[in-house]
């Protein structure tokens, strides 16, 4: 084995780990919002009249905290995810500048790379204007 090739599976190992943490924050992301969203639409459709002053005091309190508590998740999942992506880009970077390696024959085309990781990189961007329309309207 010549000296590139442990230097190059570590990289590549690291890579797969952040590629597995992304995976892992989108699923966190999704969840959070199902979750969220499930209980704001439950709010939605509470009866006008709760049964005590204190359950409409609520009601009304946990239907502002929502979602407040929903863009500050996304928001912060949102700038896991970007910094994921940023360090898989930063390791490709370091394949790329391996000499006598071809980093073509392991790496993705920018665009294929580009359009992989635009969903991670939307979704939070979905769930936060969908919230940001709620709160507005």
């Amino acid at each position: 084995m010549n000296e590139i090739t442990p230097s190059l599976e570590m990289i590549n190992s690291r890579i797969e780990h952040e590629d597995n943490l992304l995976n892992q924050r989108v699923s966190w992301i999704v969840s959070s919002q199902a979750f969220l969203l499930t209980g704001y639409a439950i709010l939605l459709n509470a009866p006008l009249q709760a049964r005590s002053e204190l359950f409409r005091h609520d009601q009304a309190l946990l239907m502002k905290l929502i979602p407040f508590t929903s863009i500050c998740v996304t928001l912060l999942l949102w700038f896991a995810i970007l910094a994921g992506i940023w360090a898989i880009r930063e390791l490709r970077a370091r394949v790329k500048a391996r000499p006598g390696f071809a980093a073509d024959q392991t790496l993705a085309r920018p665009l294929t790379r580009a359009i992989g990781l635009a969903i991670p990189a939307l979704i939070p961007v979905a769930f936060l204007l969908t919230w940001l329309w709620l709160l507005i309207c």
